[in-house]
């Protein structure tokens, strides 16, 4: 909507001009001001399409209004209406560029002609800026092109000297998307390109950027003024591909340059990208980017496979959702971008993987496990690898959130931590602080799961252990009882001699005796 500014030190005036705009249905934003000063200050603080003001008024005249008002807004339309019929007054109004010069009292004709002519001299204008930057859009993009495939920058200036090649300046990073078939032959309309584009701009809602459709496969889009680390430059890049996903169920294939020192640099770093999106196995479904070694993206993993999968086993068995998803995350993301390991490799090890936790969903059936495996096998891409078993991770997520809700999970935890700190003082206080239950209803389902209550599952593990070490050892029987839990070493050795039915220094002595025999 546009918006008149109406002024005139006479109310009746101004009513005049309203009643004739509503009355010939005129969709305009009113303002008014009741002289020269006061309509100033309106247009300090808002842009004003049409100035309808009379000449001879208090404070600031008209013309002098009309000056300043020009100077703040160039292309605003002005009205004078004024009932002096003075050849001065029209040489000046025509000498600021008035659109026209109406006497009082204001013939309603003449006003509806004068206001019909202003609004579409407004629209023209608007239309043809619009043309004129589309054009000069038009023109970068088409610089932006052949400066890709090499084009001497020096020489596109020469060729067009009217652009001002500044924006290059402007990019800070470059994202190469590329999909394994030709996407926009699947968009038949415009609209839905600018669908696609609107979506891309959603997923880097903090970043501005510029797009160029390099062919059917490949869409390259420039990240401006990005004074963020490459890391927030990936993070922009996920969020695009799970855009896409989202909008189109397809994935495609990404890669981020190093930061833009010069626009020179952009052919070779396209060239760059290019290069290490072709490892399609590893780059599938994820980024990529230049591999600075000195840089802080090079990530070191000096965890073992072995240990990453000994973890997840463990968090499976304690029901840790969020350990279980950190290392098989970890996992993910040694070997997301590892070019430097075989595929065959990456198969048997995420095979390995798959028939570990299956084990711990009995619905996976024999046939079911071998159509896994032989997914797995025949991935093109490590990005199917994952999502694969990112589903089956999901089934053990909901699994154990389901096992969270049950005694049996508490329970759990409850034995872990005794299994963990089994040399410290246990009471039943200390323990229900670990699940948050009251000490009371911890010993009720307790028993009720393992059938013996908390103290006597602590004695019988700590005398387990301390058989062990009897058997396995030479530790002094003092040691021992310090080593699993006890202070009281008389009390030890009576808990001992309870529950086996001979002191420890008895039991080590039948025990190599035992192992002594032909």
């Amino acid at each position: 909507m546009y918006r008149i500014l109406i002024v005139d030190d006479e109310k009746d005036e101004r009513n005049v001009i309203r009643f004739l705009l509503n009355k010939y249905r005129f969709q305009l934003e009113i303002i008014e001001a009741n002289n020269g000063k006061e309509a100033l200050t309106q247009l300090m603080k808002q842009p004003i399409n049409i100035l309808f003001t009379d000449i001879k008024m208090p404070f600031i005249d008209g013309i002098e209004l009309a000056t300043k008002a020009r100077e703040l807004f160039p292309t605003i339309q002005t009205i004078f209406f004024s009932g002096h019929d003075d050849f001065d007054y029209i040489k000046k109004a025509l000498s600021l560029r008035a659109v026209d010069y109406i006497l009082k009292p204001v013939k309603p004709d003449e006003f509806q002609n004068t206001l019909c002519s202003v609004i579409q001299t407004i629209k023209n204008r608007e239309k043809e800026l619009a043309q004129k930057e589309a054009n000069t859009e038009l023109l970068k993009t088409h610089i932006l092109n052949r400066l890709i495939n090499k084009a001497p920058l020096d020489k596109l200036k020469n060729e067009y000297p009217s652009i001002n090649f500044a924006f290059l300046n402007d990019y800070s990073h470059m994202i190469l998307m590329q999909f394994d078939k030709p996407f926009f032959d699947r968009l038949p309309k415009e609209k839905d390109t600018l669908f696609f584009y609107q979506q891309i701009e959603k997923a880097i809602s903090n970043f501005s950027c510029d797009f160029i459709d390099l062919n059917p496969f490949q869409i390259l889009l420039l990240v401006k003024d990005n004074k963020e680390t490459i890391f927030h430059t990936k993070k922009i890049a996920t969020g695009i591909q799970k855009q896409v996903h989202v909008e189109y169920g397809i994935n495609c294939l990404i890669s981020i340059s190093t930061e833009l020192s010069s626009p020179s640099d952009m052919p070779e770093l396209y060239e760059k990208m290019e290069k290490d999106i072709e490892d399609r196995f590893f780059y599938s479904g994820t980024y990529n980017y230049s591999k600075d070694k000195t840089s802080s993206e090079s990530i070191e993993f000096s965890v073992t496979d072995d240990d990453l999968l000994q973890a997840i086993q463990n968090a499976i068995k304690f029901a840790d959702i969020v350990s279980f998803k950190q290392n098989m995350n970890h996992l993910f993301e040694k070997y997301r971008s590892n070019l430097e390991v075989s595929h065959i490799y990456v198969r048997f090890l995420f095979s390995k993987l798959l028939q570990m936790l299956v084990n711990h969903l009995p619905f996976y059936d024999k046939r079911t496990i071998n159509k896994t495996m032989e997914a797995i096998y025949s991935c093109h891409h490590f990005s199917d690898i994952e999502e694969i078993l990112i589903s089956v991770q999901n089934e053990i997520t909901n699994k154990l959130e389901e096992e969270k809700k049950s005694p049996k999970h508490v329970i759990q935890i409850v034995k872990q931590y005794i299994h963990e700190h089994y040399q410290k003082d246990l009471s039943l206080n200390l323990l229900s602080e670990q699940v948050y239950l009251s000490p009371g209803y911890l010993s009720e389902i307790f028993i009720q799961e393992t059938g013996c209550g908390i103290n006597k599952y602590i004695k019988n593990l700590r005398m387990e252990l301390a058989k062990d070490l009897l058997h396995r050892t030479n530790m002094k029987v003092n040691d021992i009882c310090h080593t699993v839990g006890y202070q009281n070493l008389s009390y030890f050795v009576r808990s001992f001699r309870e529950h086996f039915g001979a002191s420890p220094e008895k039991y080590r002595q039948m025990d190599r005796k035992m192992n002594e025999k032909p």
